[in-house]
This record gives structure tokens, sequence and C-alpha cells, in this order.
């Protein structure tokens, strides 16, 4: 039995986060995981950053998880892509200055352009040397307002014989918060899985914000992009301005492309917004989805940011769940 995901309720699978920001790293941000049926050694692995860099956590159920290592400092948005037995590390990776620690750039700036790099490995423990992807100076709309262009959250995936390297582009400063967020997404192009990387010929915005789009007026946000049964998914965390309320609110849609390029939403309410009180109050800010076909079920790890009695700002990691309802007669759609 087929299991589209635009065909699934979903559910969180607790009130609580799964993993939590800790007091010398307060936000853990966009996870990536690798299911048993991917790893190497039938566990579960996840992947996300702090601002120390890139870390690695292991699980034996997808539910509890330990740390096992960091792999890259300052390394952001971790993304695995497997061929050929090899796993490929791609994350996004700039050189601002380590906080407390009285690191001093050259040129004296607090900020620099970011770029994508590309790291490999067979057991997941031990990583080749960094290669370069994409620098974000080469992508026009990486810079728009900001002194230095910013590309984020890669992700590669293959269609036919062309590898598609994924990023947001730019970013945007909400008004009310001063949140961060991915202001667009685009994407650079390759025969080569390493590379040279293109961008297509005009190099515009793949997807952009909607004025009049009630989930993504203000800026893209985080977007995973996944492959089911022939057809691309995009689970967007978009950032709108709700008026009832009277400030930004973020939330979880899905949209559907035959081609990886012109995609449409395919699901007209949010698989999730932000909570009205909690750990996730505040932004819906990533997320990675993976498929298990002998349970029949989505599993969606998201990073969440919100109010948790503590003075600084949190960013944990939560499940959602995915199924095909099942009819009262028992038969399943």
């Amino acid at each position: 039995m087929k299991c589209p995901p635009e065909l699934c309720s979903w559910f969180p699978f607790s009130d609580e986060p799964l993993i939590q920001g800790l007091a010398y790293a307060p936000r853990f941000c966009d996870p990536q995981v690798l299911i048993p049926e991917q790893s190497c050694d039938g566990k579960w692995h996840m992947f996300f950053h702090s601002w120390i860099g890139i870390h690695h956590f292991i699980s034996d159920s997808g539910i509890d998880w330990s740390p096992r290592r960091m792999i890259e400092v300052r390394g952001h948005s971790p993304f695995i892509f497997m061929e050929n037995e090899t796993y490929y590390l791609i994350y996004e990776k700039h050189e601002r200055e380590m906080p407390f620690v009285g690191q001093k750039r050259a040129d004296g700036g607090r900020e620099t352009g970011s770029r994508i790099e590309i790291r490999s490995s067979t057991d997941l423990l031990v990583w080749s040397k960094p290669r370069l992807l994409l620098d974000g100076r080469t992508v026009p709309y990486a810079g728009n307002y900001l002194r230095s262009p910013r590309i984020s959250r890669p992700q590669l995936i293959r269609i036919g014989d062309t590898y598609m390297l994924y990023f947001g582009a730019s970013h945007l400063v909400l008004p009310d918060t001063s949140q961060k967020v991915s202001r667009y997404f685009g994407y650079a192009q390759s025969k080569e899985l390493l590379g040279p990387y293109r961008l297509p010929e005009g190099a515009k915005p793949l997807i952009e914000p909607v004025p009049d789009d009630p989930w993504s007026n203000l800026g893209c946000g985080s977007i995973r992009i996944i492959e089911y049964d022939g057809s691309i998914y995009a689970f967007q965390c978009g950032v709108y301005w709700d008026p009832g309320e009277g400030r930004t609110h973020s939330a979880l849609t899905m949209l559907k492309s035959s081609d990886g390029l012109g995609f449409t939403r395919c699901v007209d309410h949010p698989l999730i917004k932000s909570a009205k009180s909690g750990w996730a109050d505040s932004y819906i800010m990533s997320c990675d989805v993976r498929y298990r076909e002998s349970e029949k079920n989505w599993y969606c790890y998201f990073s969440a940011n919100g109010n948790t009695g503590k003075r600084a700002v949190y960013e944990s990691i939560g499940l959602l769940l995915g199924a095909i309802p099942i009819r009262t007669s028992g038969s399943a759609y």
C-alpha cells in the first residue's frame, strides 16, 4: 500500500521535544535524520547544528537520542546524501567570530558570506576533508540588502542524470522578534556529484514569498525536498504575518512537483503551526521527513523555538508522525 504524504493525517508524537537545547548551546537547529534502513549500522542517526557546529546523535528507537560527536565546528544545516554506499555530508559554512573565545578576523568584521561544503564517509564516523560545492558570492539573489551574501540549508537530490543542489538564499529579519529566516529558495545543478554546480539561466529564485499567500507572505523559510513514488515534495516552514494576532508566525505546509522545479501546494491546511504557548510557540524553523516502509509511517523531525521560561531563546527538536487514516470498517484508504 502506498502512503502519499498529502493523504496522511499528521499529529505530534508528544507535547514535549525529543531533544532540548542546552544552557551552553540553547538552539538545536535543522535536524537531518537517517533511519535504520539507511544507516550502515542499523541505528537511527541525527545531525543538527548549534552555534558551536554540527552535532551527531544516535538512537535505537528514533525517540531517545544520545550524543556521539561533533563533526564540523561552525558548520550549519547538515544534510546527508547517499550514493554507492558512501555518505556525503553537505552543510553551510561561514567565518563568523566564535563567541566567548576572543576570536577575531583580520578584517575586524563580524560576518562574512557563506558557502556550501561537502565531506564524505563510508561509516558515518570518519569524514574526508571538506570540499567547496557552491560559494554564496556566485548567487545574485543571496545578498539582497545584506552586507554579505548568505546561502543556507543545502540539500541534494538526483533527478535523472542531474544533481540538484537546493538552498535557501538571503535572509529576512522579522520586524517584531528579530528572528532571521530565509527569504528565497533556489538551486544549482551539475552532472557530477562533486560539481561544478551552476545556476540556471537567469539565476532567479525558485520559490519566493507571495504577498497574498496566508502561510508564506513574508519569507520562504526552511524548505525540505524529498522524493516519493515518482514525485518531489517540499515541506516548507514558511513565515507569515498574522493580522488577527498582530505578530509574525510560521507554519509547516506541503508542496508537490513533478520535475523538482515547479511546486504547488498540495494540502490546503498546515501540518503544524506555531503553538499558542510552550516550547514551540514562536516559530517552526525547519524539518526533515523520512518514510518507513515497514511501518507505513512518515517521521517528520522539526525544530522550533518558543517560551521555555528561561532567559535565552531555546530551539529544540520535536516529532510529527504521518499515516494514512483507517476507515471505520477496518480497510485503509
